[in-house]
């Protein structure tokens, strides 16, 4: 049995260090040990007092070198160095610590209340800071010693004002973090929802916003803690330290040691100085390490989703797959070559948690003038395998197969030898477009670029042909926008570039990882127009890596699904869809929803009305000399008991502006909100809290709405603390009820987010915001972060809560077949106007407005032949969109 127990004295950071980081760490951690120890213990190791000049009535003698009485010597003041350099150690850390601690207690407060509150106080705040981080630190220092001491106190006093003195140049650093660090934690759900149940600030600003900056601290204290050193040195050595009869100083020893250099008395300078150092370097180096360790960017994770996530999957497939333990691969259709080949391909990551396998072994080919669809949900290895083939992953990554373009092989190519094929022979389409272009040059200059790295041409032929490129993607107006930036691009245009890019040098292979999925269906639409028609025309083989079984078959002519790095099916597009043989895959087809199906749920019309929204304006403030935005312009709408309406429309529609305004999330420029009565908009959070029991919200990212320092248990439990007079065993009870309603237990309590799987943290965000038994929720995007299959099991249980419970329900999605299967009613969003609105059959069935035929006829539905006759029904539609 593996023996645990001394792993368990060893601190996480140093397990969580290696190699050269653990030594430094490590030497770090025993520097500043050291002199912890001697700071301590310091009468007890010093053998004389630190001003003492005999002992015994016989006198030390001034200058004495080096001896077996005094191993460091003696100062010029017949003083043992040696004792001086032990108390003086005790002088840096007292005052080290003193400072530390005071600067933390005053920015950090000052930090979180200005990043929270913002306004006048944030403002003036901040120009305090500044006017404060201005001084040289030295000199700001020297002039609080001044005025706190005027060079003359004793040792208590001393280091009061030293400690003082170095905290105003420290508090600027720590409320410069935390209130950045604030910032940015403000804006995430978590705290949204806190607001949402009427938590009170000091309640956010400590469980929330402060228990999440909090992790940086020791990095600042550590670092801090060597520039405290160097300033208390440096007033000393200027004579504006502590009086030198009150306590010994390193500073105020090297000053006095200056004359000695030029005698040769080497040792009254270099044993003060020498310490100066060596506490320096371990705080430093404790610093520098905690930076680095503590940095989730700089470490090695075990995989790209989390372990619970692996589990739930894992689980399913298990039950499905019964006593099925191999792929199934559809009989082979008349051999082509191949563009791009993969044999054996294998992949795996070197982790902090060990050796994980991504890809296991996989197998297909595409042939030119093929779309060949990767399917599969997180974790499958579709992106890994891809970004293998060209050498694109991280140093971590240990690959092993084969890769063959063509006769060549691409595995263990070096970079040289690789870069002539990237984008010439082989190019990609990334999935995020915006992180794809680089914000600082022009798309005509990174197409260009891409042009002369691979084609002998001029500056002019290469921009000439960046415009052909954009024409031919069907960019609006190429000739201009050539010279414009990505941030001056919609979504849709910086796809469009980035193909142009991909095609830019007729490559043979375009693999394109998940090339539409920031993008709204409309442009969805366009782009794999474009994708196809380039197809056709440059018979380029296509490797497509999407989640989109709509997508799939809308495009692909072949399918490779894949669950936890292997293949488990392919086929044909046409056969996959028609007959799955695997039963991974018909779960997969299965939980996909399907837009038409004909058993939606009917109208509610007799129920109580619940929600009530009257000519609804939001307005934002436009920069300086722009007029305002307006994102929801006149919006009127109604929700009943019992009922649910979904609320559809692409980006920047207005949509979720309206679910943040119903709540008091953000208040309305005009208009009149009523929840069960109740007015709710143009209300203080003061005159709100009573009302925010009758309503509760589901954000889109489970990830990021539940609060990452808070158990399962917490969270639940936060708006019973809040909003009602329950004692703890009634909470408990409340919390475990409310696990078992939505699928998960009692023992879930104690878990933390980051241990439960996407579906699973969807469900507790269901179960906090139904915590109050509310008349109304608010779902925004629900489901849209999670993979089909979980996303269908979380809808299963939310209709089958909604309809026990009875709430009225927002629910707020761009995905019009999973509308399709909850709402009785719909309204259509467009530019924060309210379009279209009714019965859910009407309006997805037999939509009355352009746009909202527009919306549905983008919508690629799961099913080769029904998309085919979309496709040839639409004509036209789409083709103009950008």
């Amino acid at each position: 049995m593996t023996n645990r127990f001394p792993g368990s004295l060893v601190p996480s950071v140093v397990r969580q260090s290696h190699g050269l980081q653990r030594f430094m760490l490590l030497l770090g951690f025993g520097l500043v040990g050291l002199f912890l120890v001697v700071a301590i213990f310091a009468p007890w190791l010093a053998p004389y007092d630190f001003n003492a000049d005999r002992a015994n009535g016989v006198v030390f003698g001034t200058q004495q070198g080096p001896s077996a009485d005094h191993w460091f010597g003696t100062t010029v003041g017949g003083t043992d160095v040696l004792s001086r350099v032990i108390y003086g150690a005790r002088t840096a850390v007292e005052v080290i610590i003193l400072a530390v601690v005071l600067s933390g207690l005053i920015g950090v407060p000052l930090g979180l209340v200005s990043g929270y509150l913002g306004g006048w106080l944030d403002r003036v705040l901040v120009l305090v800071m500044d006017a404060l981080y201005a001084f040289p630190s030295l000199l700001l220092a020297i002039v609080v010693s001044i005025v706190l001491s005027g060079g003359n106190s004793g040792a208590v006093g001393g280091i009061v004002a030293a400690a003082v003195s170095i905290t105003v140049v420290f508090v600027p650093q720590y409320f410069r973090v935390i209130r950045n660090a604030t910032l940015s934690v403000k804006a995430e759900p978590y705290v949204d929802a806190a607001k949402v149940i009427g938590v009170r600030t000091p309640r956010i600003l400590r469980k929330h916003i402060f228990s999440n900056v909090s992790s940086s601290l020791p990095v600042i204290g550590t670092l801090n803690a060597s520039e405290a050193i160097l300033t208390l040195a440096g007033l000393g050595f200027l004579g504006f330290g502590i009086e030198p009869s009150a306590a010994a100083e390193w500073g105020y020893d090297l000053n006095k040691a200056l004359p000695d250099a030029s005698s040769g008395i080497w040792w009254t300078g270099v044993f003060p100085g020498l310490a100066i150092v060596l506490i320096v370097l371990g705080a430093t180096l404790v610093g520098e390490s905690l930076n680095d360790i503590l940095n989730p960017l700089l470490r090695t994770r075990g995989a790209d989703t989390s372990e619970a996530d692996q589990a739930e999957i894992e689980h399913e497939f298990q039950e499905l797959e019964g006593d099925t333990a191999t792929a199934v691969v559809a009989p082979a259709e008349t051999k082509k070559v191949a563009a791009l080949s993969l044999t054996d391909l294998a992949v795996s990551f070197r982790t902090d948690a060990g050796q994980v396998r991504a890809v296991r072994g996989i197998s297909f080919d595409v042939a030119p003038g093929e779309v060949v669809a990767v399917v599969g949900e997180s974790g499958s290895g579709k992106s890994v395998s891809s970004r293998a083939v060209l050498g694109l992953l991280p140093s971590t990554a240990e690959v092993s197969g084969s890769a063959r373009l063509g006769d060549r092989e691409l595995l263990g190519m070096a970079t040289a030898s690789l870069r002539p094929i990237r984008g010439d022979q082989v190019s990609m389409v990334f999935q995020e477009p915006a992180t794809a272009l680089n914000p600082v040059y022009t798309v005509g200059w990174q197409i260009v670029e891409g042009l002369q790295a691979h084609q002998k041409m001029s500056k002019k032929a290469a921009r000439a042909r960046a415009v052909e490129l954009l024409e031919l993607v069907g960019m609006p107006d190429p000739e201009e926008r050539v010279n414009y930036y990505p941030h001056q691009l919609s979504g849709g245009q910086k796809q469009r570039v980035v193909i142009a890019m991909a095609i830019a040098c007729d490559p043979d292979v375009i693999i394109a990882d998940e090339p539409t999925t920031a993008l709204d269906v409309t442009v969805q639409a366009a782009i794999l127009e474009l994708l196809l028609s380039l197809r056709n025309r440059l018979g380029t083989a296509i490797v497509l890596i999407t989640h989109n079984m709509g997508v799939v078959a809308d495009m692909a002519d072949r399918v490779v699904v894949m669950y936890r790095g292997t293949i488990v099916e392919q086929a044909p597009a046409r056969e996959l869809f028609a007959t799955p043989r695997h039963p991974y895959t018909r779960a997969l087809l299965d939980a996909v929803p399907h837009l038409g199906r004909e058993d939606g749920p009917g109208l509610v019309d007799d129920n109580d009305l619940i929600l009530k929204v009257d000519d609804l304006v939001v307005e934002f403030p436009g920069r300086l000399g722009q007029p305002a935005f307006r994102a929801v312009d006149h919006v009127s709408l109604e929700v009943r008991k019992g009922e649910v309406l979904g609320l559809v429309g692409e980006s920047g529609s207005g949509k979720s502006t309206i679910g943040r305004t119903t709540v008091g999330l953000q208040q309305p420029t005009s208009g009149v909100i009523h929840v069960s009565g109740n007015q709710v908009s143009g209300r203080s959070d003061r005159e709100l809290r009573p009302l925010r029991s009758r309503f509760g919200f589901v954000f889109q990212d489970p990830a990021s709405s539940l609060n990452p320092r808070m158990s399962i248990g917490q969270c639940i439990a936060e708006p019973l603390h809040v909003q009602t007079d329950m004692n703890q065993s009634e909470i408990d009870a409340k919390v475990a009820s409310l696990l078992d309603s939505v699928e998960l237990g009692g023992g879930y309590a104690e878990r933390f987010p980051h241990e439960l799987s996407g579906g699973q943290r969807q469900r507790v965000s269901l179960a906090r915001a139904l915590s109050l038994d509310p008349d109304l929720l608010i779902a925004d995007e629900p489901t849209s972060a999670l993979d089909v299959s979980v996303q269908a099991r979380v809808l299963e249980l939310f209709t089958q809560l909604q309809q026990r419970l009875q709430f009225a329900c927002l629910f707020i999605s761009h995905d019009l077949a999973v509308v399709d299967t909850l709402a009785n009613r719909v309204a259509v969003m467009q530019h924060g106007k309210l379009v279209e609105i009714g019965p859910r059959d009407q309006v997805l069935g037999n939509p009355q407005e352009e746009y909202t035929r527009r919306l549905i006829a983008a919508v690629p539905v799961p099913d080769p032949e029904e998309q085919a006759r979309r496709r040839a029904e639409r004509g036209a539609l789409l083709t103009n969109l950008s």
